[in-house]
């Protein structure tokens, strides 16, 4: 009757009687990032996923008939019973727990109606689901103190690490807690706690599941349990995770019972995070107030680290995550307009120069400064890049158009920098404002051969059941540069000879192994940057103040750097460091520096440089030359020359020299000019190079005299109007004699 009753007798779902837990998120190995305890911690677990010591040391300590009984124990009823009314003795199995758990929470009627009720529910159940099925049941609802419910809630809250990593002596302590969570549950070396767990492990001995051997070894080890209330932890990172599965999947956004696994790195993020406070503490004299960090792994997106400021509860608006907070990045967006520039012909040999040059702009006149407020004369695009200066990287934005370096910005995610008008030349110095997080993917994207992997921080949601309600699919990179050119920027961001001429040996920016580094400062030391990868990490820190106040003189080289350097070495921990194969598509050729053509038979300067198939030189330079003494003279631009004669060097003269006659340096010879359609009026500043001796320059356009000017400051302001025109250029010598110089120049619309 009784196996009728069992089989026939309506009972509802186990699992539809569950309690729904408060959301807890995870990071990639099953650490607790934060968890909603209002109705205690709840983190479903699978049997499979539970250690198997658990298993046998929870049967061992509840139930050690457990895998022969009907779900009733007569041994243990009888001798309960026996006991009555002189002495309570436990007699539930682990499946009556289960059924006075899940099926009896009212409690009601008096103790006999009570275990009658147990019995028949622990029967029912024991017909319609597997001894597994039933442990894990009980395994997923025991409660086991501190607001643990169910093994993995218990593993991670006493020791921080999942059910499945649990060692003996660990196991046998959370099985004995069951009985009195909060006695045994205290301080590790009390000694009722020792006590049961001693107790546990000789059950488990007696059964035969556990060695003496072992047991003793169990018994003498100290338990490391961690402090009862655990910090938040990464609360800046689960903030952005919950807001990205909101997005992703709203009709998840609030829901009770959820387990979030993201893709964080919790000991990576701890050590990131000290690492802030640590720099930190070297710039407070600085006034340097803030800083944030994110680590990613370029191929996939996942966001392993994400440090939003200094401290979560910090003053310095530590509540603002800084990691997605649009700011001005300064230099750090110069690989992407040099993306631009060689997509439309340059290459890394290319020559630009860095001279004194002024820019006609919307709002007037810009006149870019390198760092180290010199100018270098004409140096390659890889070392302009490397050494991150200033005037070649407008010059080249000029010439590829802010339009086009938009349009690769935004394919590189960094979708903030949306107003061309505003930011005007000065966007590759930082004129906008990105997100760190969104600049450090596409960093990324450099590592990787050019393919952009979204970042991204939510892996999969799980409800309390164990299904899943949620997995990331998969999303192939998008490919946003030619893997050739890829290539080619991320061997310049990694090439220490290219880098000394703007920042000397700079050891924050290097690495026992191979890695691309770029920094960025912006106007008053408001903000600095430093982001660096290999093909396994990419890492990028912002170091700043949330309020937007200055600096005191921190570049990125001196407050980003250092943290960006020690975050690295912490992410590639325990991963071997490599470095991409050149594409097939790319070529190696001597070439003659500056020039980046091939070498003439004077070139003193000759270095191998990368080309895309195709774009080799075939044309030699005769830029180095010999004079009849044996004397090496160069023949630069003629707006370089003026800079060469600065810089002491020897000029051939076949062309105008300060030695004779002046020439034009602005506008240059068949310069083309363009009006900004939204202002009324606009000026063109022209300026020359004098010879010596000279006393005054007369500026004239079209034969009209407009300026003039002390040799000792050679320029003059002219009233912009469109057509084609020519600038001439008069130098008075002391002796009276007048010598010329001519540009022709256009201004279009």
């Amino acid at each position: 009757m009784l196996t009728a009753y069992a089989r026939l007798a309506p009972l509802p779902s186990p699992y539809a009687l569950v309690e729904q837990p408060g959301f807890v998120v995870l990071d990639a190995e099953g650490v607790v990032l934060q968890r909603d305890t209002s109705a205690g911690l709840r983190v479903p677990v699978a049997l499979a996923d539970v250690a198997p010591v658990m298993v046998e040391a929870t049967i061992a300590a509840e139930d050690k008939r457990f895998r022969s009984h009907p779900g009733v124990d007569p041994l243990a009823a009888a001798r309960a019973l026996l006991r009555l009314p002189f002495q309570r003795s436990g007699a539930s199995t682990l499946t009556q727990q289960v059924a006075r758990r899940l099926y009896l929470r009212d409690g009601a009627g008096g103790l006999l109606e009570r275990k009658a009720r147990e019995a028949l529910t622990a029967l029912q159940l024991e017909a319609h689901y597997s001894k597994d099925e039933i442990l894990a049941l009980y395994l997923n609802e025991v409660y086991y103190g501190r607001g643990a419910y169910g093994v993995e809630a218990a593993a991670r809250v006493y020791f921080g690490v999942s059910a499945r990593n649990l060692d003996l002596a660990q196991a046998a302590f959370l099985a004995g807690l069951p009985q009195l969570p909060a006695d045994y549950g205290a301080a590790p070396d009390a000694p009722a706690v020792r006590e049961r767990q001693r107790y546990v492990l000789d059950r488990l001995v007696e059964s035969g599941r556990v060695s003496p051997l072992d047991a003793a070894a169990a018994k003498a080890e100290a338990l490391q349990m961690l402090p009862e209330l655990a910090p938040v932890v990464a609360p800046h990172f689960v903030e952005y995770a919950l807001a990205e599965l909101a997005a992703v999947r709203p009709d998840l956004d609030g829901r009770q019972g959820l387990v979030i696994e993201t893709t964080l790195d919790a000991g990576l993020q701890a050590e990131a995070e000290r690492l802030v406070r640590f720099h930190l503490e070297r710039l407070a004299e600085k006034s340097v107030g803030n800083a944030a960090v994110v680590v990613l792994e370029p191929a996939s997106g996942r966001v392993l680290a994400m440090v939003g400021s200094a401290g979560f509860d910090a003053a310095e608006g530590g509540q603002i995550n800084m990691a997605v907070t649009p700011r001005q990045p300064g230099s750090a967006l110069k690989p992407f307009l040099y993306a631009a520039a060689l997509e439309r012909g340059y290459t890394a040999a290319s020559t630009v120069l860095d001279l004194p040059t002024t820019f006609e702009t919307a709002s007037g006149p810009y006149a870019p400064l390198d760092y180290d407020r010199r100018f270098h004369g004409p140096v390659s695009l890889r070392v302009a890049l490397a050494s991150s200066l200033n005037v070649p990287a407008v010059r080249t934005l000029n010439e590829v158009g802010i339009e086009t370096f938009l349009d690769v910005a935004h394919r590189f995610g960094l979708r903030t920098l949306t107003d061309s008008e505003v930011y005007g030349l000065a966007l590759t110095l930082g004129g906008g404002e990105v997100r760190l997080l969104d600049l450090t993917g596409a960093y990324g994207a450099l590592a990787t051969g050019g393919l952009l992997a979204q970042p991204y921080a939510v892996e999969r949601v799980r409800d309390a059941a164990g299904r899943v309600l949620y997995e990331r699919p998969p999303r192939p990179p998008a490919r946003v540069v030619a893997e050739e050119r890829a290539y080619i920027l991320a061997d310049i961001l990694a090439d220490p000879l290219a880098r000394q001429l703007g920042f000397g040996e700079a050891p924050a920016l290097t690495l026992p192994y191979r890695a691309g580094v770029k920094t960025g400062t912006t106007t008053e030391f408001r903000d600095n940057w430093t982001v660096g990868f290999t093909p396994e990490r990419v890492v990028g820190v912002w170091v700043g103040n949330t309020d937007n106040r200055p600096m005191k003189n921190v570049s990125g080289v001196t407050g980003a750097a250092p943290i960006w350097r020690a975050v690295m070495d912490a992410a590639m921990a325990g991963v071997t460091p490599t470095w991409p194969r050149p594409p097939a598509g790319l070529r190696r050729a001597t070439v003659c520096y500056p020039t980046g053509l091939q070498p003439g038979p004077y070139c003193p300067t000759r270095v191998d440089e990368w080309f895309v198939a195709g774009t080799e030189p075939s044309e030699t330079e005769d830029y180095y030359r010999r004079d009849a003494s044996g004397r090496l003279l160069i023949d630069p631009p003629v707006e370089a020359r003026a800079w060469a004669i600065e810089a002491g060097l020897a000029l051939v003269n076949n062309r105008p020299s300060a030695g004779s006659q002046p020439f034009v340096v602005q506008p240059a010879q068949g310069s083309v000019l363009f009006l900004a359609p939204e202002l009324p009026s606009q000026a063109l500043i022209l300026r020359a190079s004098p010879p010596a001796g000279a006393q005054r320059i007369e500026f004239r356009v079209d034969g009209a005299l407009v300026g003039v000017a002390s040799a000792a400051d050679p320029t003059a302001v002219w009233p912009v109007s469109a057509g084609a025109h020519v600038l001439e250029v008069s130098a008075v010598l002391g002796s009276g004699e007048v010598v010329t110089a001519s540009a022709r120049f256009e201004v279009r619309p």
